[in-house]
């Protein structure tokens, strides 16, 4: 059974586009990682600086193994961004 993890990113004030552009960079190399099924990003219409990353992953395990390929400068650049830290859960069906 798949395992959605929702992902939620709140970017500092005037860095929504910033982070719109590098999250929309990102996300295929995301897709590409062994387990994900798919990976999508959505940005909120009521609050723009807020977006949320869809992934739908093969398993927890799956996902786990793969943030640690991620290199941390990424999550550096990411975070510079951010209002906060983000937030993120998984979810089944």
């Amino acid at each position: 059974m798949s395992v959605t993890r929702i992902n939620d990113f709140r970017a500092r004030e005037d860095k929504a586009d910033a982070l719109r552009a590098l999250l929309t960079q990102i996300i295929p190399s995301i897709a590409s990682l062994k387990g994900c099924l798919s990976c999508k990003l959505l940005q909120s219409q009521d609050a723009p600086s807020r977006f949320i990353v869809l992934e739908v992953w093969d398993s927890v395990d799956s996902h786990k193994a793969a943030v640690k390929d991620i290199p941390p400068e990424m999550f550096m650049t990411v975070m510079k961004l951010l209002e906060g830290r983000p937030s993120g859960e998984y979810f089944h069906e």
